[in-house]
């Protein structure tokens, strides 16, 4: 099952809070993007239910930023007023795919900054560097090349 990105959004901005690690609204944007990744890699399936674009500091789900946006630049240290978009306030239960994909992204990304995770999503040959265009600010990452992409990372 695929969810809204700003759902598994806040599931990332969750543990940063549970465990000090506080994110960016940039790292955030990486950390679902790898998410997403390792998903469509190991399940062969979407993790989320919109589409990536290539923005000038990488794969970005335009919902996920109007979702935080608020916090610019700042770690995001609390969501007290946060309702993710999309979600109708219904009530999801992640399933076990979703909570894995979720747990390797944060255990293997968590340490890294939100600077290093968006120049390793700038690398040549990435989903991103493929489509990107400096003039064009919604260009879609098809998952197709994002899950070629990571099941090179992974099968490695």
């Amino acid at each position: 099952m695929a969810y809204p990105a700003s759902l598994i959004a806040y599931a990332f901005v969750k543990k940063g809070i549970d465990e000090g690690k506080f994110v960016t609204q940039m790292k955030l944007q990486k950390l679902v993007y790898f998410a997403q990744g390792y998903h469509l890699a190991k399940y062969n399936a979407p993790l989320i239910t919109e589409n990536f674009q290539a923005w000038k500091y990488g794969p970005v789900v335009p919902e996920i930023y109007e979702d935080f946006k608020l916090y610019g630049s700042k770690l995001i240290t609390d969501t007290a007023s946060f309702l993710p978009a999309g979600t109708d306030q219904k009530r999801y239960l992640l399933d076990t795919t979703a909570i894995d994909s979720i747990q390797y992204t944060w255990n293997v990304l968590k340490d890294y900054s939100a600077m290093a995770l968006s120049n390793w999503t700038h690398q040549p040959r990435t989903p991103w560097s493929n489509v990107y265009n400096p003039a064009e600010k919604s260009t879609p990452i098809s998952n197709n090349d994002i899950q070629k992409y990571f099941e090179g990372l992974l099968l490695r």
